[in-house]
């Protein structure tokens, strides 16, 4: 296995391509999902990532933030300025077939004219390991778990897309790699597939123990997929760490607005006299912020959807009192499986969503106080969106 060290790399799109011959050219025609259009486009800006020997790391962000293009330097199938390197070694001038790496696109890349058997042996006969062949297919369609043997005597065309997945899957795994890059590998397949797909190529992960960098803009796929996450927007990656540990403390105001289904409420606030003004109602900050920030200073308050307490059986709805405010919800939005419920509302042109069980009863287009706990409250800069 080996870990993966990113050192200040950036990529430019527009920029005269580097020589891709052979296999190397192969696997970038297969590349996909988010890479900018060609022009002057700044695809990573001096990113610096490391992955641990045997972790599972998923990239994570919103399309045409750069996932696959940080996959795709990694994998040696874009050039780039800084510096890549597995373990302790630099890899800028070593080609793909060299790495020691698997690889599954979203799109398969399967070769069309051999059967699946064919695909999982084309390593091994480009690279004169004949003998190795009925052995590593053995072995990795018994890996690959009950109905697998099937789908070795059947061309892609008369697959599946989910069976052309665990094929593809198959095919990176049967070389034994010392890492596993997957870039979007579950977008094509239906929410039921999806789901029992994932599963399986985790546990593949766990079983192995294989240094796995994983490209997905699903989150409820990172949490299963990754140890930890890399959140990236507009070429940089923003935090990195264990879903849980990013999902309570976000870096900053984007993290914040982006991870989390719905993600938290932000809303504009004004410093002013040791509270803060916001939603129509004065807000407790904690002291530190006080200390960052001067009177008058605009910050960005967020606060999560499960954070937020309806008071339905309060005496009045007044909204008196810090951290409080009245307002009426205008919608609800069941969730069954999760038992809960969304409640959205407009304060002041600002939207707040609050999430409560399901079994609860909250009438909808009555005045209702609000209670928004100090302790739950995240502040951010509004003109760095860096967390206070």
């Amino acid at each position: 296995m080996a870990s993966i060290h990113l050192v200040n790399v950036s990529k430019r799109f527009g920029q005269a391509p580097a020589s891709l011959p052979g296999e190397q050219h192969q696997l970038r025609r297969h590349a996909s999902d988010d890479a900018p259009p060609e022009g002057s486009v700044l695809a990573l800006d001096r990113v610096n990532l490391d992955v641990r020997d045997g972790e599972s790391m998923v990239i994570l962000g919103p399309s045409g933030c750069g996932k696959s293009t940080l996959l795709r330097v990694v994998a040696g199938l874009e050039s780039y300025d800084g510096d890549v390197f597995y373990d302790d070694r630099d890899m800028r001038d070593v080609p793909p077939k060299d790495r020691g790496i698997g690889i599954v696109f979203q799109n398969y890349a399967l070769y069309p004219q051999f059967e699946g058997k064919g695909n999982l042996a084309f390593f091994f006969r480009m690279h004169k390991r004949e003998a190795e062949i009925d052995e590593r297919v053995r072995q990795t369609a018994q890996i690959m778990g009950l109905g697998f043997d099937a789908l070795l005597g059947r061309m892609p065309s008369t697959l599946s897309g989910g069976q052309k997945q665990r094929l593809a899957i198959a095919r990176a795994i049967c070389r034994n790699p010392k890492l596993l890059l997957f870039d979007e590998p579950l977008s094509n397949l239906d929410a039921q597939l999806r789901s029992s797909t994932r599963i399986e190529i985790r546990r593949l992960i766990n079983r192995f123990g294989i240094t796995t960098l994983y490209v997905t803009h699903d989150q409820t796929e990172a949490t299963i997929m990754g140890d930890r996450l890399a959140i990236m927007d507009r070429g940089r990656v923003l935090q990195v760490g264990a879903y849980r540990d990013v999902y309570a403390r976000p870096a900053n105001a984007f993290v914040a607005g982006f991870l989390g289904s719905p993600p938290m409420n932000l809303f504009e606030g004004l410093v002013e006299g040791g509270r803060v003004l916001a939603l129509q109602t004065r807000l407790t900050p904690p002291t530190h912020v006080l200390d960052f920030t001067v009177r008058g200073q605009r910050i960005i308050v967020g606060i999560r959807p499960e954070d937020v307490v309806i008071e339905v059986d309060s005496a009045s709805a007044d909204g008196e009192g810090d951290n409080r405010l009245c307002t009426a919800f205008e919608l609800v939005e069941r969730l069954p499986a999760d038992r809960a419920q969304l409640l959205h509302a407009t304060v002041n042109g600002t939207r707040l969503i609050a999430r409560a069980p399901l079994d609860r009863h909250i009438p909808l287009h009555e005045p209702l106080n609000v209670f928004l706990p100090p302790e739950h409250l995240h502040f951010f800069n509004a003109q760095t969106g860096m967390r206070i």
